[in-house]
């Protein structure tokens, strides 16, 4: 079924008037005659009839209008919510490490938000560690995410956003306390608390330890920051963590590393397999813009 056939039957049948109707749909009456003549051919029932120089709707006519109508509104109400997706609308899925969503990603979804104050732009949050989100952006819950070194795909596209210099910490309390720097061989003989597989940290402390040649021994495993500085504060274990503000709050003395500039870095990761909405390509390109090198969060 033709869609300006159905466009032009709603049209005269609000104006009641060949002429009339073929003037507000700009197109020349016999067209009009002819569209209807072959809407009626493919119904098989009379839509319209004649009244001296108006027309008016049949019994059938009645009941295909609010038919018509109701499919004319429902496509216009999809066509104005794609139309206002590709000026950038719509809602942004962000899937995230959980120390990323204290201060330094709700700021830039802000400040996005003032960049484009008449799109309306919407946010989910979610977090999680580095493999649970690769998983989530791969089963499309995700449009984006943030998160530590994520795993060789080639499917999907890393960028660097932000860093976070990793430090050795132990508690207040510990005999390592005493050191403002240290080498890393000499922390071995202490039992360490250890991010978990599937924490994209681990990957940057493993290569502390690659460097040296030696392992440490590793008292717990765990895949949070915050739980790891937690424990960390009561002596459960030394360990390695990216610089967080939550050190400042703990029981904790933080020691540089010798001879390391190590530091966690976190990448904007996308999908190349899926379509990006123009909401979302405009949030990465606003974050690459707004971070241009590598930023440290909070």
């Amino acid at each position: 079924m033709n869609l300006f056939h159905l466009r032009y039957f709603v049209e005269l049948a609000h104006t009641r008037h060949y002429t009339k109707a073929a003037e507000h749909l700009c197109i020349a009456q016999p067209s009009l005659s002819h569209a209807i003549n072959q809407l009626e051919k493919e119904l098989g029932v009379q839509l319209f009839e004649r009244i001296g120089r108006n027309t008016r709707l049949t019994c059938f006519g009645e009941e295909f209008l609010s038919c018509a109508e109701n499919v004319l509104r429902t496509l216009d109400s999809g066509v104005e919510a794609l139309q206002r997706s590709a000026r950038g609308a719509g809602t942004i899925r962000l899937g995230f490490l959980r120390v990323l969503g204290v201060q330094w990603l709700p700021s830039l979804a802000k400040e996005f938000s003032k960049a484009y104050p008449g799109a309306d732009i919407r946010f989910t949050f979610h977090t999680g560690v580095t493999s649970e989100l690769l998983k989530g952006l791969k089963a499309r819950h995700f449009d984006l995410i943030f998160s530590s070194y994520p795993a060789e795909d080639q499917d999907l596209r890393c960028e660097p956003v932000a860093s976070q210099q990793l430090v050795l910490i132990v508690s207040g309390k510990h005999p390592l306390a005493k050191y403002r720097e240290i080498d890393l061989a000499e922390t071995l003989k202490y039992p360490y608390i250890y991010f978990a597989q599937g924490s994209g940290v681990r990957y940057d402390v493993d290569r502390l330890f690659e460097k040296i040649g030696q392992k440490p021994e590793i008292a717990y495993e765990t895949e949070e920051d915050q739980v790891i500085a937690g424990l960390t504060a009561q002596n459960f274990g030394i360990s390695i963590v990216p610089e967080m503000d939550l050190l400042e709050h703990l029981d904790i003395k933080k020691i540089k590393i010798k001879n390391s500039t190590a530091r966690r870095s976190i990448y904007m990761v996308s999908n190349n397999q899926i379509y990006t909405p123009p909401a979302v390509e405009n949030f990465r390109k606003f974050i690459l813009e707004e971070l241009p090198g590598s930023s440290r969060i909070p």
